[in-house]
């Protein structure tokens, strides 16, 4: 299926390749865009005052690094695939470290009781 001149699918890339590799783009963007979204709401459930939620909110941060990880292999495999689309380089995204580790200086469980 390619797109010609006139047809509703004119701003598709030629080569099939090409599409793929836009989807590809895409549907890692997504995937970035959730760990980030994961990534905050972990930070806040480990600033809960229940254990539980602290445990729950400390486990899924380490998951994400190992998410992150391999989200940044993704995209260096993807970037190999812009010779086959020369649009592509433009839809990467720039080089940005993936949040993989937040430090929390302070947790409620942690925190000092208030002066006397």
């Amino acid at each position: 299926m390619h797109a010609t001149a006139g047809s509703p699918h004119a701003s598709l890339p030629d080569s099939d390749v090409a599409l793929l590799a836009n989807i590809l783009v895409l549907a890692t963007r997504n995937m970035n865009n959730m760990t980030t979204m994961l990534a905050h709401l972990s930070v806040e459930l480990s600033q809960s005052e229940e254990p539980r939620l602290q445990r729950v909110g400390h486990r899924v941060l380490n998951e994400l690094s190992e998410l992150g990880a391999a989200l940044e292999t993704q995209w260096d495999l993807i970037g190999v695939l812009s010779r086959f689309s020369p649009l592509l380089e433009r839809t990467l995204p720039r080089q940005e470290p993936l949040v993989t580790e937040i430090h929390l200086t302070e947790l409620p469980a942690q925190a000092s009781s208030p002066p006397a």
